[in-house]
């Protein structure tokens, strides 16, 4: 009821009314009250002056108990709106008063207003009694003879009076107030009831335009305001429907593009609170919840290290950033947000480049491994070439020696080359496979037969526990047996004379298992991760001088994954390595393929 403009109407004029009621009475009472207590404390301050000449000659300098007794009583009769009168010592020590039970002779009174006048001040204050629940006005009037305060006038005067004129006044005012309510509600109804009539119509057709009924029209009735009314009531409603629909056509249509959007996308105000965000942008910055509303700039000051402020002059067209959010590299488009040539506010799209960057890193890093690796047999080669035609050549221990190195790091280029051909031939699946049924562990015995020299020289222990049920694995033999020698060469290399090595062939499920293990230098936790890297070593001037093209692991892994495979390295420094090769059995893998 109360929603309509007319109760509306009527409510404003009811709360006119009431304030200014409200305001006369507020200021009518405040001011009697205050006349009333000002007059009550000009009073008692009058009668103080009169009793402070009278009682300063019996104070001082002898004080003189009996005749301050009886000028109290006289005073006592003689001032009837005085309630309680009481003569205090400089001390505020009760010498007499005119209520034995409330003022006994001898005790000290210690209200703030007597301690100011202990100090030569006159003070007052109202307060209510706790124990008749009256409101008293107290006085403390200090007498003096010349600068010394020889003792205190305390006056105490009730206010109940005061206060029930005051009540009188209020209930009359509140009497007032309700018949000048009652008659406004009347007046204010039946005038409210002319003006809001007419609107009613439009009001509960509007309630149907609301609820999305574009095709109900208005019957306009008149040519006066409301008349016009309703015939633009009538024309908005035909364009609004045309409005909605292509505006929730282009909804629609933005909202899949951004939710579908791999680049995340945040629009700003210009107060740099959220507007808009896209999933994407929410999982790149790693909010999980609805951040709209919120205030965005310390993440535009924290991680992108902008301030918003730069964006919204008029110069700025847009800023391109690169950021780091925990493993995650953002490239960051940062532009103003327009409208009709105001700058509104700003819009960042961000772009996951985390992959980019790693590819084009480990491409600077894979260039830079194969011309070291190429330039350092070259050098060696031309080096001693040099050295042969400056006249070494007619030396033929020499030269025999030095063809012998030529001929060493030309096989080491060659190593190189054939890795780097064969690794291109995997990334490009050149490789053609000759897969067939083969058994592991018959692999496996060939390829520890090949190293056995090898392990002996070294002097190193092994031990084997290889399975004969094993399960077969449709598999290239050639490529197995490649990764398999890798893996055994790797445990001869880094694992010093007088160490173990242990090899291990299970089945598990529908996989085989091919553990080689050693007792050899181990890897750092650190350098675990980038073991598979082409080109990484973790030790590279060891890897060097043992031969390695720091591509062996990585062509293993290319084959046994080729093979939909898995292999995994376990290290511990000090302690020694595991690498651990799972192939499908062939009960697993279509033997036809």
């Amino acid at each position: 009821m109360f929603r309509s403009i007319q109760w509306k109407l009527v409510s404003i004029y009811i709360l006119l009314i009431l304030l200014a009621m409200e305001v006369v009475g507020v200021y009518l009472v405040q001011s009697i009250e205050k006349y009333h207590t000002n007059k009550l404390s000009d009073e008692l301050d009058i009668k103080a002056q009169l009793m402070s000449d009278m009682v300063e000659r019996y104070l001082y300098p002898v004080l003189r108990n009996r005749d301050i007794d009886e000028q109290v009583k006289w005073w006592q009769q003689s001032w009837t709106e005085i309630n309680y009168i009481a003569i205090l010592d400089e001390a505020a020590g009760v010498i007499t008063s005119t209520d034995e039970t409330r003022f006994r002779k001898g005790d000290k009174l210690l209200t703030p207003e007597i301690t100011q006048a202990t100090f030569g001040n006159k003070a007052r204050d109202i307060r209510e009694d706790s124990r008749t629940k009256t409101r008293y006005m107290y006085l403390a009037y200090p007498v003096k003879n010349g600068s010394r305060v020889v003792g205190i006038i305390y006056l105490v005067s009730s206010m109940e009076n005061i206060y029930k004129t005051i009540g009188d006044i209020k209930a009359i005012l509140l009497v007032a107030t309700l018949l000048a309510l009652l008659v406004t509600g009347i007046l204010g109804y039946f005038l409210s009831k002319t003006i809001t009539g007419p609107i009613q119509e439009v009001t509960r057709n509007a309630a149907l335009l609301a609820q999305g009924n574009f095709d109900h029209k208005i019957q306009v009735r008149s040519d006066d305001e409301i008349g016009k009314l309703t015939g633009m009531f009538n024309y908005l409603t035909a364009r609004l429907k045309d409005t909605l629909e292509e505006i929730s056509d282009e909804k629609e249509k933005m909202e899949a593009i951004l939710i579908n959007m791999a680049d995340g996308v945040i629009a700003l105000n210009s107060n740099g609170e959220v507007i808009h965000i896209n999933p994407a942008a929410c999982r790149m910055l790693s909010i999980n919840r609805d951040p709209s509303g919120e205030d965005f700039k310390p993440v535009l000051r924290d991680l992108f290290k902008i301030n918003l402020e730069e964006f919204l002059g008029k110069d700025v067209i847009f800023r391109e950033i690169s950021v780091k959010n925990k493993d995650m590299v953002m490239k960051s488009i940062i532009a103003p947000l327009k409208r009709e040539s105001r700058i509104i506010g700003v819009i960042l799209v961000l772009q996951d480049i985390t992959k980019q960057t790693k590819l084009e890193n480990m491409r600077k890093e894979f260039v830079a491994n194969v011309s070291h690796e190429l330039r350092t047999p070259l050098t060696t080669i031309k080096s001693y070439a040099e050295t042969l035609l400056d006249g070494a050549m007619d030396e033929p221990d020499t030269a025999r020696q030095f063809i012998g190195v030529i001929n060493n790091e030309a096989e080491r280029m060659t190593r190189l080359v054939n890795d780097l051909l064969e690794l291109s031939r995997l990334d490009n699946k050149e490789v053609r496979w000759n897969k067939k049924v083969i058994s592991p562990s018959g692999v496996l015995k060939d390829v520890i037969s090949k190293m056995i020299v090898s392990i002996n020289k070294k002097r190193l222990a092994l031990e084997t526990c290889i399975s004969d049920s094993s399960p077969d694995i449709f598999a290239d033999r050639d490529k197995i047996e490649q990764v398999f020698q890798n893996i055994l060469s790797n445990a001869i290399k880094y694992t010093p004379e007088g160490g173990k090595i242990f090899i291990t062939q299970d089945s598990a499920g529908d996989m085989v298992r091919t553990i080689f293990g050693d007792t050899g230098i181990g890897i750092p936790k650190e350098d675990q991760p980038r073991l598979f890297e082409r080109f990484y070593r973790v030790d590279k001037t060891r890897s060097r001088e043992l031969g390695g093209t720091g591509l062996g692991l990585s062509i293993a892994k290319e084959i046994v994954e080729a093979h939909d495979g898995t292999i995994t390295i376990e290290s511990e420094p000090g302690r020694g390595t595991q690498v651990t090769i799972s192939l499908p059995a062939v009960q697993g893998v279509d033997a036809n393929m």
